[in-house]
């Protein structure tokens, strides 16, 4: 297997949505730190009144290897998170979720080739 095809299977799309842009700093902050390495995200949340506007914040991390131990993480509210990648690695991500937050699992999806995941995050 080339580098690009492992690279491609370790990729995992994180969506975190129906949060303030606190908590979605605060879920990004903490995969760049259990994941670093190649991260793409949106630098800065927006900004502005976005009352009655859906607001997705978004990042791509690299889930080739298991995650760097971070503790837990405090939240000051709740965060629904989307998962979409590769199997192993979607559960990489869904294990370092697991032990830095409360983790409730709101719906699977699982395909062939990837899987999606839809949870709710609280602080732990």
């Amino acid at each position: 297997m080339n580098s690009e095809a492992r690279h491609a299977d370790d990729a995992v799309l994180v969506t975190a949505t129906d949060c303030s842009p606190d908590c979605a700093r605060t879920l990004i902050d903490f995969l760049e730190r259990a994941f670093p390495g190649e991260v793409t995200e949106e630098k800065e949340p927006p900004t502005g009144d976005h009352a009655g506007h859906p607001t997705v914040w978004s990042t791509t991390i690299d889930a080739g290897r298991p995650a760097a131990q971070t503790g837990p993480v405090t939240l000051d509210g709740t965060v629904r998170v989307g998962v979409q990648g590769g199997p192993r690695a979607v559960d990489r991500i869904l294990f370092a979720l697991s032990e830095a937050f409360t983790v409730e699992a709101k719906g699977t999806v699982a395909g062939d080739q990837e899987r999606e995941v839809e949870l709710l995050l609280s602080s732990a």
